[in-house]
């Protein structure tokens, strides 16, 4: 299979303005179950640094938004809309918590091959070491579970989750948030509905290597600014050829 070429990408904390195209990235990508207006609006006005967007060609093709919370490790089991406030985080957000919480991330299939995932995700990063948060939470799907529980009636999730393909996770979704340092905690069930996952989700975290550490500011410009420098590279390389 041919790779696809980097595309140039750019990104920057969403505003109101940027709302009608978020709606229909979210569309695009989730369906029914897409953010709406109303939770996007919410997110950028009670936690603004927490809604990160891509854009490519004038048009938003990727989203993540976070918001900060207590240690939810600790917490009983619950649902992506508990943990949340049903998307809105008017309740849920926590400005004097020490950790992050993924709230959801959306990547245009457009853009399938860029590894937009993981350079939003770079930002995430960013803000954990310039405020000092002690690491991220997110609540994951595991979409093959449904299917390999056919095949394996008697498997659970928590076994499920722990299965290994080439040293990796073996569910493509956990092997993703894998690649970027976030390992399981446990699961939860119930955590929204979604029959691939069977309505499971897994608490899955990464901890933060700079905390307490001098000079954040500056580790939080260089993980910030990692994917503007790889375009950077890309063009210049192509200019030479």
């Amino acid at each position: 299979m041919e790779k696809r070429e980097k595309l140039k990408v750019k990104f920057r904390q969403a505003t109101k303005v940027d709302v009608d195209g978020l709606v229909v990235l979210e569309k695009s990508v989730w369906g029914d179950g897409a953010a709406n207006r109303e939770q996007i609006e919410s997110r950028i006005n009670v936690f603004p640094q927490g809604n990160i967007i891509a854009i490519y060609d004038q048009q938003i093709v990727g989203y993540v938004s976070f918001q900060c919370v207590d240690n939810v490790a600790e917490s009983p089991e619950f649902s992506w809309a508990e943990i949340t406030d049903n998307g809105m985080i008017v309740n849920s957000h926590k400005p004097n918590g020490k950790y992050l919480y993924g709230i959801n991330l959306s990547v245009s299939h457009s853009m399938n091959g860029q590894n937009l995932s993981l350079d939003l995700f770079l930002f995430v990063w960013a803000n954990l070491i310039l405020n000092n948060r002690k690491g991220a939470f997110l609540g994951s799907r595991i979409p093959c579970f449904s299917s390999y529980k056919k095949r394996n009636p008697e498997i659970s999730a928590e076994e499920y989750i722990c299965l290994k393909r080439n040293g990796h996770a073996y569910d493509p979704e956990l092997r993703i948030y894998g690649k970027d340092g976030l390992k399981p905690v446990k699961v939860l069930p119930n955590y929204f509905p979604d029959p691939k996952s069977l309505n499971y989700g897994v608490l899955i975290y990464r901890n933060n290597p700079f905390y307490n550490l001098p000079f954040r500011k500056l580790w939080a410009y260089i993980i910030g600014e990692i994917p503007s420098i790889r375009n950077k590279f890309i063009i210049k390389k192509k200019i030479k050829k």
